[in-house]
């Protein structure tokens, strides 16, 4: 009997053990699966704050509102999608997710794409073009708030602005691609604003590395400042003004910033002072972009405007206007200043259509234009845009509606062809071009923008090579003399 009972109890020790060993192996299935749920993702950390965005039109312009949630439970949010492609319209190299933060600014340099995240995790990224999209290495003072990354295209440096999550905190850094987390130098500005955080629209750096320009705005003055700063962070310049200061931008050796000032576009000579200013057509949701060496930049706002230097003083070359639509958020300039482009949407139906349009700068004319339209409760504002040296490759960014009726990030050559997308499950919120004109990277939060929600991903496509396309020679002049001047030909539409 003794040895029957032994055997039984043999019988059941393996059943357990085999039934131990299955809930085991599930269990590693699981957590497998969950640790690959995002291809190139990070550990999921603290969840909590979600955002969500909406643009609020009114008589003197464009308004973000942005309303933040900071409750314990997260809200539904779906898995980032894989969705790549292929051919003609550019190939995925890599895509890199992360759960919490968004991808607010991107900037692409020489060999390396710099990534700048907002809310939970908020953060500086460096991730390598040939690489798997894994960073490289991130930096963060503060571990949450707001950030805003602008790279150099001709060497490996960046600038790297970052405000904490009360908004009472901002600071300024500098980085190499070799800087592995660690800052090459930080300033800590004397001012802040809550109202005001700090963005990619804010920080600016100049094509040789040398210089990085910045704003900041003081909430108890209500002024703003323009910080100059050298290659090792020392401030070269700095000036106050009481009209608010929400963008800048900056030429390929550094000497001129653009400044975008409410609804007023100021170029600013760091070497001396104010060299032009020109009120826009509106204010709020809007940046202004100079070309290479200061001849020629845009303003966007109701309006699409943009001016060219004569050898004297900058006059209007270009003014285009459509019922209803908004040309602030997303225009672009060549580096060569050859040619200009806009993303105009309509706000008058909810953002649901839309028309891209390329323009030649020394005739003045319209190259072409891309509209697109769709249906749904999400706005598909444009939100920025980017052009590659010569202006045969520029990228506009937006939204996108609720059922991704065009993609939050598209491509054209200067025949207005559409040559490359990005699809993102949620909406663009920056992109940028490489100075070739193969590489493309945009940033998103993983749901729409209307939507509350967190997570973001980068991704990175390369075009096929473009074919070329004709270039209008510029005009001969010097953007810091008066040697030759060129008449003024004004064109409307």
């Amino acid at each position: 009997m003794k040895k029957k009972h032994t055997t039984r109890s043999i019988i059941c020790n393996l059943r357990i053990l085999t039934a131990l060993f299955s809930v085991c192996a599930l269990i590693f299935l699981a957590l497998f699966a969950a640790a690959n749920t995002s291809t190139h993702g990070q550990a999921v950390r603290a969840a909590g704050v979600t955002r969500r965005t909406f643009m609020r039109v009114t008589p003197q312009g464009v308004i973000q509102s942005t309303h933040i949630d900071n409750s314990k439970s997260r809200p539904a949010v779906p898995k980032i999608a894989q969705r790549r492609g292929s051919g003609p319209l550019g190939n995925t190299l890599w895509h890199y997710d992360d759960p919490t933060a968004i991808a607010d600014g991107v900037s692409i340099g020489p060999s390396e794409v710099w990534g700048a995240w907002t809310l939970s995790g908020a953060r500086l990224t460096t991730h390598a073009i040939t690489g798997n999209g894994t960073p490289a290495w991130s930096f963060s003072s503060f571990g949450s708030g707001n950030s805003g990354v602008a790279a150099s295209k001709g060497t490996h440096r960046s600038g790297f602005m970052e405000s904490n999550a009360a908004g009472n905190d901002f600071r300024q850094h500098g980085f190499t691609s070799t800087s592995n987390g660690t800052p090459d130098w930080s300033f800590q500005y004397p001012v802040s604003d809550p109202n005001l955080p700090a963005g990619s629209r804010k920080v600016a750096m100049s094509g040789d590395g040398n210089t990085i320009a910045a704003v900041v705005s003081d909430s108890v003055t209500q002024n703003s400042t323009l910080y100059i700063f050298d290659a090792f962070g020392q401030v070269l310049r700095t000036w106050t003004d009481p009209l608010r200061m929400d963008g800048v931008d900056l030429t390929d050796d550094g000497q001129i910033a653009l400044v975008t000032q409410d609804n007023q576009a100021t170029v600013f000579v760091i070497s001396s002072t104010i060299r032009f200013s020109v009120a826009g057509s509106g204010a709020g949701n809007i940046f202004y972009p100079i070309n290479g060496d200061g001849r020629v930049f845009a303003v966007g706002g109701f309006n699409f405007d943009v001016y060219s230097w004569n050898g004297t003083t900058y006059n209007r070359v270009i003014h285009f206007t459509r019922p209803n639509f908004w040309f602030g958020g997303a225009s672009t300039v060549s580096l060569d200043g050859s040619t200009v482009g806009t993303f105009g949407a309509n706000y008058a139906n909810g953002w649901l259509s839309g028309e891209v349009y390329l323009f030649d700068v020394a005739s003045g004319n319209m190259l072409g234009s891309y509209p697109v339209s769709g249906t749904g409760a999400y706005q598909g504002t444009p939100i920025g845009a980017r052009s590659n040296a010569n202006g045969t490759v520029m990228a506009f960014a937006s939204w996108g509606t609720q059922f991704h009726d065009w993609p939050e990030v598209m491509v054209f050559n200067r025949n207005v062809q559409l040559i490359g997308q990005i699809n993102f499950p949620g909406s663009a919120f920056s992109v940028d071009v490489d100075r070739s004109g193969q590489y493309v990277v945009g940033g998103a939060k993983a749901v729409h923008a209307n939507q509350f929600g967190s997570g973001g991903r980068i991704e990175l496509i390369q075009l096929a090579s473009p074919s070329p396309t004709p270039t209008a020679a510029p005009p001969d002049c010097d953007p810091y003399g008066d040697s030759n001047t060129k008449s003024d030909t004004h064109s409307e539409a």
